[in-house]
């Protein structure tokens, strides 16, 4: 008899057993609710073996500067210690979406892998208590929340949200960060499946050629943020002065192409190549394309790079990462609110895929004030919609500004 973990045994199931069976498995997944696990030593390598540890442990100002150059973000506070030091945190710190740097994903997330079951970023809630500073060394854990089903009706999927806390503790043994991580899984018995929805969803789409007017706004919108046109730095946004309602300055990212998201995998993921990729993927070769040019394996993330990975997939061009489209909405926030302001949260929801190709535009705007726990916190709903105007990624942040003769000290 196959093996349940052997896609030919799901895929000679009839609806109602497939059902059942998969409702089995996600039973077997929630008897570790509350279940922590310790990430493996960094990179631990064997015949066959791969396991993700911590990524970059020990926190440095190179790190710091390395990460705002994938978010594309010049602002002086993440790379000059001159200018740091004048300000309220007297150094570095290090920008929202660090801690994707530390170690990314997590330990427990992704299990579902069988026949008729895809995922589907579901985006990460980042939650931040201290700020990260150069110097600090990091610890992490994580802790399995479980998959919940959702009901969905007039579909012929089941539709399931797996949640994955990861803490990161610092040489003080402070809780800096928690990213819980999301994942949607959208599970079709075989006797239901059609053509994938996601990728009927964009088989029209064509890759748009800029006018040379369009490039020179990109262009002329490239040389304001170097030049820090509409990053509010040093002077001190004060929550008395802002109201529900109002926009933050738009930020413009793209066209995105394969160097912008190679230099997010080089800072905030793992990079694998040769023996190593193979030594990643070998366990579970199912999941990953057979390219038809060559008839070798394709690692699973080569569909972010090229168009050619893509398309085996069903989709029209490569794609930016999730991670790296939640970059393009940090650096709005951190320049609407400046020097002082400090990201207490994000949480993100992936809408739609951002293709090679495809612009940013980063928008925002107040949704409230309010003071909690003695702290003046702003919420903002930020953003990112394509040249077309579909929106791709959005946010909640709440931000803590300072308050007129109730300045906040430094974390």
């Amino acid at each position: 008899m196959p093996n349940q973990e052997d896609e030919l045994y799901w895929e000679n199931l009839n609806d109602d057993e497939w059902n059942k069976r998969l409702s089995e498995r996600i039973d077997v997944f929630n008897e570790g609710r509350g279940e922590i696990q310790m990430p493996p030593p960094p990179h631990k390598i064997a015949r066959g073996e791969y396991e993700r540890g911590i990524n970059h442990k020990v926190v440095t100002e190179d790190l710091i500067r390395h990460l705002a150059d994938a978010i594309g973000d010049p602002n002086p506070i993440w790379r000059d210690p001159a200018y740091a030091a004048a300000t309220r945190w007297g150094g570095i710190v290090a920008p929202p979406l660090y801690d994707t740097v530390i170690a990314f994903g997590s330990a427990f997330g992704d299990r579902l892998r069988i026949p008729g079951v895809s995922r589907l970023n579901g985006g990460y809630k980042h939650i931040y208590y201290k700020p990260i500073r150069p110097g600090d060394i990091f610890a992490i854990y994580d802790k399995y929340e479980g998959i919940e089903e959702k009901r969905v009706e007039g579909k012929p999927y089941r539709m399931f949200v797996e949640s994955c806390p990861r803490y990161y503790i610092n040489q003080r043994n402070e809780v800096a960060a928690v990213a819980v991580s999301r994942s949607i899984y959208m599970g079709t018995p075989p006797g239901k499946r059609g053509k994938d929805k996601q990728t009927k969803m964009y088989q029209d789409k064509q890759r748009h050629v800029y006018s040379e007017e369009e490039l020179d706004m990109i262009h002329r919108a490239y040389d304001d943020q170097l030049d820090g046109a509409n990053r509010r730095g040093a002077k001190t946004l004060y929550w008395e002065e802002v109201a529900a309602g109002e926009a933050i300055p738009t930020v413009i990212k793209g066209p995105v192409d394969v160097c912008d998201a190679c230099a997010r995998t080089m800072v905030s993921c793992y990079a694998y190549a040769f023996a190593i990729k193979w030594s990643a993927m070998r366990d579970h070769l199912q999941h990953h394309p057979i390219d038809p040019d060559t008839g070798e394996y394709m690692f699973l993330r080569d569909w972010h790079y090229t168009d050619h990975a893509a398309q085996i997939r069903g989709y029209p061009f490569a794609n930016s990462a999730g991670a790296q489209n939640e970059m393009m909405l940090v650096h709005a926030v951190t320049d609407w609110m400046g020097d002082d302001g400090f990201v207490v949260s994000m949480d993100s929801q992936t809408r739609r895929m951002l293709f090679f190709g495809d612009m940013t535009f980063v928008k925002g705007e107040i949704v409230k004030k309010y003071i909690e726990d003695g702290e003046h916190l702003v919420l903002l709903n930020v953003w990112g919609e394509n040249q077309d105007g579909v929106v791709h990624t959005k946010a909640d942040f709440v931000v803590k500004l300072a308050a007129k003769g109730a300045y906040d000290k430094a974390l």
